[in-house]
């Protein structure tokens, strides 16, 4: 979708605040036409012979008129900025909230590394903006453009038409570039991508390049992707330089040719050197205009690429493609209220487990193959286990069943209520998942464990992951931050934090992907006997190979 249409969708989710961006920003462009009517007067004056005091008087107005522009411009910059901001919020808020609340799965909206997601984040969505920025100036300068035109048709028609050539060239030149200033935006977006996910990656794994002693590749590697993304900028940049350069030269020379055609009036008297002035003072304004032509049209460029990396992140529409933009998912409801849509659907009240059932799930990978049809039920208070070799497709099955993948074909039925999109059903409180990898925010423990739930099941949480050992020896407690993606944690620690963040939610039913991989045999079978041993535990759906959790089991699905 062109990049025009988001910013337009985008300009009227604040239509208040944007006319009055509008007027404010015309203001500053058009008093220069004022200015050069009163230098009009000034000259005429002093040519003519008037008293001192009355070309004093004018001179006066004049300043005061060029002081009053400049103070139309510190209240458009300061009501403009709100707005700025405002574009920018609703563009990520948007965004972030299509990945964590639309249905359907994420996985494959995902960018390959978080320092990309940052850069579509920061980086696209400022682009965006910009498109809706330049407007402002856009529609002020032809505003002004339109009233030097007149002035200038006005002093001299001819002389008017020949200054207008070159600003005609300067818009053809725009129009010529377009295509290569968005090739290349293209290649320096996906070259900032690389380098900030690679930085990103680097950061997370950085004991595992220590303990490769995989410094200098890594050095290496940086440097690289370092010298490929200056290269690309350097080319969008030394391109989008050339042409507002190009259209600010012919804007001078349009000028300039206007001048030295209208001297000979001048010395043949007639036209008055207040003519001359007023006439300059409008070209001047009309030669502005292909500067920010040449500059909305490197904006568009930009924003057409932004656009579509965005919209990679939203989810896919019922004709295959993604919805319709950015903006599409965050129209406002009422002054002042940010959008609740995507939200997840209203669900019916907590609809407590008492037969989960699944009937020929199967999964279909993107290289052909496919997991299943899997059958398996999941009875309350009841323990199903999930066993079989690496690779036999334990985790996708988990994975299908939360909605986290799509599945190709079969049903889930909750309480015999059939689920359509599990992806905003089974969600806390009524489900919590245990990835084999699970993944902390750099909070401090109690956050990343809460993720916003109140605290009243903290306690037992932490006793049921045995992690209450862990912060006696911890100097802040539950408010020790963990770092990014719990780096400051040990491997064990990482997992039961992520147990207790399942536990707290007191689901109805609690997945489970191999408890095992990062905890000692000892720890583990603590973890487990505590679980097990609750007279509420919940239901759970578990992978393992575990021989005390197979012995557990009430119902043991082998998968091969």
């Amino acid at each position: 979708m062109p990049s025009r249409v988001v910013a337009w969708r985008l300009v009227r989710q604040e239509p208040v605040a944007y006319a009055i961006a509008l007027l404010t920003w015309t203001t500053f462009h058009s008093l220069p036409v004022l200015s050069g009517w009163l230098l009009k007067v000034v000259l005429d004056r002093v040519q003519g012979g008037q008293p001192a005091s009355t070309v004093w008087t004018v001179l006066a107005v004049l300043a005061g008129v060029e002081v009053g522009r400049w103070m139309v411009l510190v209240v458009s910059a300061v009501q403009w900025h709100g707005v700025w901001v405002f574009w920018h919020t609703v563009l990520r808020l948007n965004m972030l909230r299509s990945l964590v609340a639309a249905p359907g799965p994420a996985a494959g909206r995902l960018p390959g590394a978080p320092g990309e997601a940052v850069s579509r984040f920061r980086d696209d969505t400022k682009h965006v903006a910009l498109v809706a920025d330049v407007w402002l100036d856009m529609t002020g300068v032809s505003v002004a453009a339109a009233g030097a035109l007149a002035v200038m048709v006005r002093v001299d028609p001819l002389v008017t038409l020949v200054a207008l050539l070159p600003v005609g060239c300067a818009l053809l030149l725009t129009r010529v570039m377009a295509r290569r200033l968005k090739d290349l935006r293209v290649v320096e977006r996906e070259a900032t991508a690389a380098v900030t996910g690679f930085i990103g990656d680097t950061f997370a794994a950085i004991t595992a390049i220590k303990a490769a002693g995989a410094e200098k590749a890594a050095e290496h590697r940086f440097d690289t992707l370092g010298r490929t993304r200056a290269t690309a900028a350097l080319r969008d940049q030394v391109a989008t330089q050339v042409l507002q350069t190009l259209s600010g030269a012919t804007g001078n020379l349009s000028t300039g040719l206007a001048l030295l055609l209208l001297a000979p009036a001048l010395a043949a008297g007639d036209a008055s050197v207040g003519d001359v002035g007023l006439f300059a003072s409008s070209a001047i304004v009309l030669a502005t205009v292909p500067r920010w032509v040449a500059r909305l049209g490197a904006y568009h460029r930009q924003a057409d690429v932004s656009v579509d990396r965005m919209t990679r992140l939203l989810p896919p529409g019922a004709d295959g493609g993604t919805l319709a933009d950015p903006v599409h998912t965050a129209l406002r409801h009422g002054p002042g209220a940010f959008p609740t849509v995507p939200a997840r659907p209203v669900r019916p009240p907590r609809d407590h487990l008492e037969l989960l059932e699944v009937v020929g799930l199967v999964v279909r990978h993107e290289d052909g193959t496919t997991v299943g049809p899997v059958d398996l039920t999941v009875e309350s208070g009841r323990v199903t286990v999930l066993t079989g070799p690496v690779g036999a497709g334990k985790t996708t099955v988990l994975r299908a069943l939360l909605g986290l993948v799509a599945r190709d074909e079969g049903e889930i039925r909750w309480n015999g209520r059939l689920i359509e999109d599990p992806s905003t059903v089974l969600v806390p409180p009524l489900t919590a998942y245990l990835p084999q990898v699970p993944r902390l925010f750099s909070e401090t423990l109690a956050q990343t464990i809460l993720l916003g739930v109140d605290d009243a099941g903290l306690e037992e949480a932490l006793a049921i992951a045995c992690l209450q050992p862990d912060l006696a020896r911890m100097g802040s407690g539950l408010d020790t931050m963990v770092g990014p993606r719990g780096v400051r944690l040990s491997g064990g620690q990482i997992q039961r934090t992520a147990a207790a963040r399942a536990f707290v939610r007191r689901p109805d039913l609690l997945v489970v992907d191999d408890l095992s991989s990062a905890l000692d045999v000892t720890t583990e079978t603590q973890v487990w006997q505590r679980l097990l041993d609750r007279p509420d535990r919940p239901a759970l759906l578990v992978v393992s190979h575990r021989e005390r959790v197979l012995r557990a089991a009430d119902f043991v699905i082998e998968m091969g």
